[in-house]
């Protein structure tokens, strides 16, 4: 499945797709040191972002978030790309400040066509992300 977005900041990123119905906080919502989401009750509790693209509705918090992220991408703890449904300035600043490839407003939902442990594919200058689903998922590449 290819989508089409708007680029938050240009690159290119690789990986397996952790997904969250809930918007996120790089300040209390993720553990620096280990790149975990460490709220109570968030549906993503436990897990890691390391190395993953990270899809999300949209961002939440405070203006520091992209020093907390900063501090996660020296220990190497941070998503290798972000998608969101729609971006705004505390989380469009994490993505831009840490170097990470971001889109958003894509032509459909991410946060219900892509599944956690889908593998992504994305070009966010070029504004498309490609989605090959996981065969536990339901549906074979």
């Amino acid at each position: 499945m290819i989508l089409k977005g708007k680029t938050v900041n240009e690159g290119k990123a690789e990986g397996e797709a952790i997904v969250s119905k809930l918007p996120f906080s790089f300040v209390g919502d993720l553990e620096v040191a280990s790149g975990k989401v460490i709220v109570k009750g968030h549906d993503l509790e436990g897990q890691s972002l390391k190395g993953k693209i990270f899809v999300f509705p949209t961002g939440k918090g405070s203006t520091i978030g992209p020093w907390f992220a900063y501090q996660a991408k020296v220990l190497g703890n941070l998503p290798t790309g972000m998608i969101c449904t729609e971006v705004e300035p505390v989380i469009a600043m994490v993505a831009i400040m840490n170097e990470i490839p971001m889109v958003h407003k894509l032509d459909k939902n991410p946060v219900e066509v892509i599944k956690t442990g889908d593998y992504i594919k994305m070009d966010a200058g070029a504004e498309v992300v490609e989605v090959v689903k996981n065969k536990r998922n339901g549906v074979s590449p």
